[in-house]
């Protein structure tokens, strides 16, 4: 058969009459596929599906493992939403031991551990030596930290007091308060400490320290539970009064009162 195709030109090149219109519509080229390419393609959905995990899957490697996850960040706040930062008043004071005897203070007619308020652009531990010789009149050395008490009420505000314990190591036994509002420095057996001491959450967290030794952190809602602890009176006749007379330091309940010891 006679080659019809012209001089020049491969088999499949574009007619001349597609060449002068160009707006005609043009025929898709359909790439030939080799065995290779189908196998590639393969691969390709293979691996697509590997990856697809169903719902109950999507939980990360880690899980369960007893790896510590980071809190979640609370979102930003703008303008005038906004809330304050807290502002807790922080207090110091140590406990001093002679033996089974502790050391205790008068402040404004109530019994109390040696603390006070910390200064601006005082250290914690700072302001706790310094409290310590300013009510009692002795010098200590800090040791460990004995407890942190938090407590808030609506008349007193929110506080955090640091007690460490402290070991005498030189002064004299005296108030030397600038504010004169000690008036007795003293040592007490810790078996009395119920007849001196009658803020709840100090005397709880005190309590805990000598029967465990060991730091803790004690927090009282003191709008939900009594702040005070005070004897209770009672008047006997003959021989039952005598009798209770020994008791009734023991028999101990709770109130509130305004002013904060």
């Amino acid at each position: 058969m006679p080659d019809h195709t012209p001089k020049g030109k491969a088999p499949g090149a574009r007619p001349a009459s597609a060449a002068a219109n160009p707006n005609a519509p043009q025929p898709t080229a359909t790439p030939a596929t080799t065995p290779g390419t189908q196998n590639r393609s393969r691969n390709r959905n293979r691996h697509r599906n590997r990856n697809r995990s169903t719902p109950g899957e999507n939980r990360p490697r880690n899980e369960g493992r007893g790896e510590v996850q980071p809190p979640i960040t609370a979102p930003p706040s703008r303008g005038r939403n906004k809330r304050p930062l807290a502002e807790p008043r922080i207090g110091v004071g140590c406990i001093v031991m002679r033996g089974d005897e502790v050391l205790i203070v008068r402040e404004r007619g109530r019994w109390s551990l040696p603390k006070g308020g910390l200064e601006v652009g005082e250290l914690v531990q700072d302001g706790a030596r310094r409290e310590t010789y300013e009510e009692t009149g002795l010098i200590v050395e800090l040791r460990e930290l004995a407890f942190m008490v938090e407590f808030q009420a609506e008349t007193w505000g929110h506080h955090i007091q640091f007690f460490y314990v402290g070991r005498e190591i030189g002064g004299t036994l005296g108030p030397r308060d600038p504010d004169r509002d000690v008036q007795e420095a003293k040592f007490v057996s810790v078996r009395h400490l119920r007849e001196y001491l009658r803020f709840r959450p100090r005397l709880v967290a005190l309590e805990s320290w000598l029967r465990d030794r060991r730091p803790k952190h004690f927090v009282f809602n003191l709008d939900k539970e009594p702040a005070m602890l005070r004897k209770r009176t009672r008047v006997d006749t003959g021989r039952a009064a005598a009798a209770r007379k020994e008791d009734q330091l023991e028999r101990l309940t709770f109130e509130a009162e305004d002013e904060l010891p």
